[in-house]
């Protein structure tokens, strides 16, 4: 009998320790669970209380100096979805990556592009701000690194006050939406938050009603959807993933550097053969990229025949069209851009771009 609540009280701990797959996210015992910390004239990297808490602060000195942290050798699981949580504050954006490899593939790594994939700022502030991010291990992915950095090159700081990596149970009937696509659906310069699945999230709930549904953005900076066919395609989505229901492919923006426009009609189509014979019954969706204001060389010329070339394979093959570039045509502003004449959409663009995607989605996630 004595034993009973020994136990008990071992199997709550050794549950209580699972929880949480950073060894020691709060700093409470300094950075001896963290490596590659430097501190010397350029930079500093410590541990210091805040508001009767522990801290990671990374402080540049110099221009231009790195300063970050690593924790290796995080072990995941694989077909298991994970919450990536960060806090923190700074006079400078703090940057974290999840870096996932796999023990059965080892060229994952690389084809995961999880420097665009799986990282993300966390915009300067004064007050502490939260991002997360939720990341599906899929079939291969059973070991990560995660890194905290300093963003920018210029003199600051930036606290971490806490990073967290947390099992989340799937629902056994969730919808799954996956993302391909470059800079325009991935948009790493912008926090978690204010990405396309982050804001798609509700309005997709709300149309599927009972059955939730799970996103997977695979967009990554400058690819094409030949780069994507010649490789990443069979390490980071069919080896993956083994079920998509709705594929969202967004391509076309850095494919007119190599492709006409019909070669690039013909990449497309390619990459929507895999994806309905690997992934029976998908739903695809094709989508145009933004328009620029006032800038007619490239929306007519420069982007416009390659946006023309998605519309036209949507309409052949009666793929659903989510046409982007329409709806900025209608409602893109100064502030829809990240910059003057940027085709990368802020983060207002990304809520124009979005408008038009759950328009288009939504009709196609099964009851």
């Amino acid at each position: 009998m004595p034993l009973r609540p020994i136990l008990v009280l071992l199997l709550t701990l050794g549950a209580q320790a699972a929880e949480d797959l950073i060894r020691d996210g709060t700093f409470a015992e300094g950075l001896a669970h963290w490596s590659d910390a430097a501190n010397d004239a350029d930079r500093t990297a410590e541990v210091v209380a805040l508001d009767g808490a522990s801290a990671l602060r990374l402080s540049r000195l110099t221009p231009g100096a790195e300063v970050a942290v690593q924790q290796y050798n995080v072990r995941l699981a694989p077909r298991t979805v994970y919450r990536l949580s960060v806090a923190g504050h700074g006079s400078l954006d703090g940057v974290v990556k999840l870096g996932p490899s796999s023990s059965s593939d080892p060229d994952y790594a690389a084809h995961s592009k999880a420097w665009a994939t799986a990282t993300g700022p966390l915009p300067a502030s004064t007050a502490i701000a939260v991002e997360t991010l939720l990341f599906d291990s899929g079939n291969l992915v059973d070991g990560a690194y995660l890194s905290l950095r300093l963003g920018g090159d210029g003199p600051g700081w930036y606290a971490f006050t806490r990073v967290a990596l947390e099992k989340v149970a799937p629902s056994p009937d969730e919808l799954i939406v996956a993302h391909l696509g470059d800079s325009i659906t991935i948009t790493s310069y912008l926090p978690f938050s204010q990405r396309i699945d982050a804001l798609l999230a509700e309005p997709l709930a709300a149309a599927s009603g009972a059955r939730p549904v799970r996103q997977i953005n695979l967009g990554a900076d400058g690819e094409t959807v030949a780069e994507m066919l010649a490789g990443r395609y069979d390490h980071a989505v069919r080896a993956m993933y083994p079920r998509i229901d709705v594929a969202v492919i967004r391509y076309g923006a850095n494919d007119r550097r190599s492709r006409d426009p019909a070669a690039f009609a013909a990449d497309l189509a390619t990459l929507c053969d895999h994806l309905t014979a690997d992934h029976p019954g998908v739903r695809i969706v094709l989508g145009t990229g933004p328009w620029l204001l006032g800038d007619d060389e490239a929306n007519l010329r420069q982007y416009g025949p390659w946006w023309q070339a998605i519309r036209d394979l949507a309409a052949e093959r009666r793929y659903a069209l989510a046409d982007v570039a329409a709806a900025f045509a209608a409602a893109a502003t100064a502030d829809t851009a990240r910059a003057p004449g940027d085709l990368h959409p802020s983060a207002a663009g990304v809520a124009v771009a979005c408008a038009e995607l759950a328009r288009i989605i939504a009709p196609l996630l099964p009851g």
